[in-house]
């Protein structure tokens, strides 16, 4: 009967732990940042890099109509200032 007290206890104290490890983790990085410390950007491109993207259809539609409207306006253009920037408005009908 004590064994399955302790059990349970912890087992309801698991969660927490859990999310004070985390927080502790989130503190620590947030300094690392601070300091522009190399692990704390590592990191967040790891997570970058794993996380899901729900609007991966819709980025990869705005960055092949950006590539579009670059070489549309590099062939106006002759070819020249290919190093020049360029700020492309959006279409409204791509904005939802």
């Amino acid at each position: 009967m004590d064994g399955f007290l302790t059990y349970n206890f912890y087992l309801a104290l698991a969660p927490w732990i859990v999310f004070a490890g985390c927080s502790f983790f989130a503190v620590i990085l947030m300094k690392f940042a601070k300091k522009r410390r190399g692990i704390a950007i590592a990191f967040a491109v790891f997570v970058q890099m794993f996380s899901p993207d729900p609007l991966v259809e819709k980025t990869i539609a705005m960055v092949v109509t950006e590539k579009r409207a670059i070489k549309k306006q590099q062939a106006e253009d002759g070819g020249k200032n290919k190093n020049k920037a360029l700020i492309i408005e959006p279409d409204s009908s791509d904005i939802q």
